[in-house]
């Protein structure tokens, strides 16, 4: 009798790359591995520390290209952190590939608060169109 394994792709490791765009102004997060309630917390710190903070960089990119599933905790801290940069006049953009990213975004209404696109080029370009 032979026993068959079943390989299951692993989880892709979590992790937060901070870049600037182009753009001058702009600062980009980019998600990788799935946003959930044990990883929404290091999201949420990072982007206080853009909330929080006056400096050159005006706007937020959180680009999650990368990210193959986000839950309603992830959801939250998107939602907290464009109502504190808009409290402040500046704005957040949102990069989104996934379908099922975008289904939760839809139930929930992400999309009427900000921009939710699929490329980098097309959040800055949102932004730059509400910051006028």
């Amino acid at each position: 009798m032979t026993s068959h394994s079943h390989s299951h792709p692993p989880p892709t490791t979590f992790g937060l790359v901070e870049e600037p765009l182009e753009e001058s102004g702009i600062s980009v997060i980019a998600v990788h591995g799935e946003l959930d309630l044990f990883t929404a917390p290091e999201l949420k710190e990072r982007l206080r520390e853009h909330t929080d903070t006056v400096g050159p960089i005006r706007d937020l990119v959180v680009d999650l290209s990368g990210c193959a599933f986000v839950d309603a905790s992830g959801c939250q801290v998107l939602l907290r952190a464009a109502r504190r940069l808009a409290a402040v006049g500046r704005q957040l953009a949102i990069v989104n590939t996934s379908d099922g990213n975008a289904r939760i975004f839809s139930v929930m209404g992400l999309g009427e608060l900000f921009p939710v696109v699929p490329t980098r080029a097309a959040a800055a370009e949102a932004l730059r169109r509400r910051g006028t």
